[in-house]
């Protein structure tokens, strides 16, 4: 994956906007793609800028340590 700063700012909010759309639950594997994408650019981020490694390896654990079990319980809680 090859993509720019742009291309993950709006791979990012369209994540982020479905994710807590009440009225729309992303299946597991939509879930998994997106983190996993996120995931990658972090470590791009790293090769590109190694002054922020720190940073993008924080960024990369956090975004392979989503789950969508807490996804799916968020959504519950919301909806009460």
């Amino acid at each position: 994956m090859n993509y720019s700063m742009k291309e993950f700012e709006t791979l990012f909010f369209e994540f982020l906007s479905k994710k807590t759309n009440d009225s729309l639950v992303l299946t597991k594997e939509e879930f998994y793609t997106y983190t996993v994408k996120m995931a990658i650019y972090s470590d791009r981020l790293a090769t590109l800028y190694p002054k922020e490694k720190e940073v993008a390896q924080a960024s990369k654990k956090k975004w392979m340590s989503e789950s969508y079990e807490d996804c799916l319980l968020s959504k519950q809680i919301q909806k009460k």
